[in-house]
């Protein structure tokens, strides 16, 4: 059976939510709010489970995955996730960006990240920045 998890008359399964009863309004907000939270936190915590488990029980662990998702993008969430420590991640960015400055050294992640969010950056404009960042000065 797959896991289910239930928020009062909200009962999310992996394809969707069944709804007991008549909700209502006031209690749609904490379900709706839980439900964007995992959708940005989903490819952290998958690169996290990914990294640690491998480090515990080897490589046979990310196996548990196959076909599920595809190897590539299972590689892509172990390694954002390896790369930016979760003292760099901001809460408030999306995984996308974590990803356009996860080869940058750790101390260059926290600097571009911090002018991403205060200067309302989208994932291009900070891929862009730290393109220019890594070009060689004439």
């Amino acid at each position: 059976m797959p896991p289910t998890i239930s928020l009062g008359p909200f009962q999310f399964t992996s394809v969707g939510v069944k709804f007991s009863g008549r909700p209502q309004l006031d209690q749609w907000k904490g379900p709706l709010q839980f439900a964007l939270w995992c959708q940005r936190a989903g490819p952290w915590w998958i690169g996290d489970l990914l990294n640690h488990g491998e480090d515990h029980f080897g490589e046979s662990f990310s196996q548990m995955c196959e076909g599920i998702v595809s190897t590539e993008q299972l590689s892509r969430y172990a390694s954002v996730a390896r790369r930016v420590p979760l003292g760099n991640r901001s809460t408030s960015l999306s995984w996308s960006a974590h990803a356009v400055v996860a080869r940058l050294p750790h101390d260059q992640q926290r600097n571009m990240l911090r002018e991403a969010e205060n200067r309302g950056w989208t994932s291009e404009e900070l891929r862009k920045a730290v393109q220019k960042l890594q070009r060689p000065s004439a």
